[in-house]
């Protein structure tokens, strides 16, 4: 039973590229929910199912062990929903040369106004959602933690905007 599901995780792994099974997905997401819960019973000294040693299994295959929060994108996790905004904001650089997506332009730049706030929540010691590798991954493309001012230009920094204007002198 718990040998098969393993088995099936993996094999999940392998095609999708993680084991972030959402929970409504059948058995294997029922039973990768009930590992994370059954972790947590471990984390909290309660009874559980959960041994040592699948623990170490599950952590051997990357296993995700909490998913905080579920996305309002057809109940997909909210690690995924990341991973995908991420993807976007990756083809977004590469199209525009930066990453700053204007604020309105739907949920990629609701996503990037988030991870600001993320980082700035993380910066000052507040509760934050931002972990060290989204941190790194995002520095990695050259984001652009901060943008003050902006310009009613389709959203562009200032900055931008001024040096359009200058080189059109």
């Amino acid at each position: 039973a718990w040998e098969d599901r393993f088995e099936e995780l993996v094999a999940y792994k392998g095609e999708h590229g993680h084991c972030r099974v959402p929970q409504g997905s059948g058995p294997l997401g029922s039973w990768v929910n009930n590992c994370r819960v059954e972790y947590r019973k471990n984390l909290r000294g309660e009874k559980t199912s959960l041994s040592e040693d699948r623990v170490r299994k599950l952590n051997g295959i990357g296993f995700t062990w909490q998913c905080s929060g579920r996305s309002v994108e057809a109940g997909r996790p909210s690690e995924v929903v990341w991973e995908d905004r991420f993807e976007q904001l990756v083809a977004y650089k590469e199209e525009h040369g930066h990453c700053r997506v204007p604020r309105g332009s739907g949920p990629l730049g609701n996503w990037v106004k988030q991870q600001r706030a993320e980082y700035q929540k993380k910066h000052c010691g507040k509760k934050h959602f931002l972990s060290d590798d989204r941190e790194k991954k995002l520095k990695g493309i050259g984001f652009t933690w901060q943008c003050h001012v902006r310009s009613v230009e389709a959203g562009r920094s200032s900055e931008a905007a001024w040096e359009d204007r200058f080189e059109q002198l």
